[in-house]
């Protein structure tokens, strides 16, 4: 449905901190300082415009203890006005085909302790924003499983058996444990008709042998594409590259 046939596109629950200069902060939000510095902090994100959507932006945090959704933002979930999530995040690979600056687009998302993946509703046509964005960076753009670990995995063997035997691309540590609280704290039919997003930046690759140097750069590339999002084909470019495009609907 468009905005044009009578109905206001639901809001959208971007689970990191607002991409510079795109979202326009509404004054509700009772924050003085700039936008990224305060979504690390408000419980309720920080509320803003995407062109005509609003937007909440949501820094969910690391690992098993992702933060959880105050009270407010938990409520329009309820209510069922937010409509998507979109999480745009770093990850490493799992498949060796894939290289730095690459990007994964997930189609199911699985931890590591489970045999099935989540059941969530996939945000539909994306494919030619996200090739014309992942041409613009020179890298591939795969369509795959994304799986969410509990720790953080260096080596080459531990990477091929994961890609082996769980058929994820990629691994990072945080967007399926964020689901599984919110599945739990939403009534089954809201959780059912949220779409969701998840695109993942290879910032590591899988190391290139079993060596001890090997492993030890790969965690310098993660922790690097991570605390320095900036640069061309940085992760903060990629969020606001796509977001800047998002469907109005």
């Amino acid at each position: 449905m468009n905005i044009g046939a009578g109905k206001k596109s639901g809001e959208i629950l971007f689970l990191r901190v607002p991409p510079r200069g795109l979202i326009r902060a509404l004054k509700r939000n009772g924050w003085r300082g700039p936008n990224r510095l305060g979504a690390v902090f408000a419980a309720e994100g920080i509320h803003g415009r995407l062109g005509e959507r609003s937007i909440t932006s949501f820094w969910i945090g690391l690992g098993r203890g992702v933060r959880l959704p105050g009270g407010e933002l938990l409520e329009r979930l309820r209510q069922g006005a937010i409509e998507e999530i979109v999480d745009i995040g770093c990850a490493g690979a799992l498949d060796p085909a894939l290289r730095r600056g690459d990007l994964v687009l997930s189609s199911d998302d699985l931890t590591f302790d489970a045999a099935v993946p989540m059941g969530v509703r996939r945000r539909a046509g994306l494919g030619s924003l996200l090739r014309e964005v992942a041409a613009c960076r020179d890298a591939a753009l795969r369509v795959a499983p994304i799986l969410t670990h509990e720790r953080f995995i260096s080596d080459r063997n531990s990477r091929i058996e994961l890609f082996e035997r769980t058929g994820c691309a990629a691994v990072q540590m945080e967007h399926a444990w964020f689901l599984q609280h919110l599945q739990a704290l939403l009534p089954a039919h809201r959780f059912e008709q949220l779409r969701v997003t998840h695109l993942v930046l290879i910032t590591d690759a899988v190391p290139l042998s079993n060596s001890r140097r090997a492993a030890a750069r790969t965690r310098r590339e993660a922790l690097v594409g991570y605390l320095l999002p900036g640069g061309r084909n940085g992760i903060a470019s990629l969020r606001k590259e796509v977001l800047s495009r998002w469907p109005a609907a």
